[in-house]
């Protein structure tokens, strides 16, 4: 286990869901982040505070894949664009567009 440094796990954690892209894998939890980070639940939990939360954090990510996705995928169905963007299904995708953008 990495021991905890909160700007570097702040770092470690932007390669692993931003540029490796595991916001996109829809059974993404707080558990499998800590498992790629090499780390504990705790010490991510405590450093994606700094990015709003995993909550927050991640389904932002996946709101604005999906909208960047929509663009270039013209004719695609929202079931579709929620599908790749990390949403489980398109309710899912609705329900979390709501409460963030609200």
């Amino acid at each position: 286990m990495i021991p905890y440094n909160a700007n570097n796990l702040v770092k470690t954690i932007r390669v692993e869901v931003e540029e490796r892209q595991a916001f996109l894998d829809p059974g993404l939890t707080l558990a499998s982040l800590a498992d790629r980070c090499r780390t504990n639940r705790t010490y991510v939990s405590s450093a994606l505070m700094e990015l709003g939360g995993f909550f927050v954090y991640i389904n932002s990510l996946r709101l604005t894949f999906a909208a960047s996705w929509r663009k270039t995928h013209p004719g695609t169905t929202l079931e579709q664009v929620a599908l790749a963007s990390g949403f489980h299904c398109r309710q899912t995708y609705y329900n979390v567009r709501r409460q963030l953008e609200h």
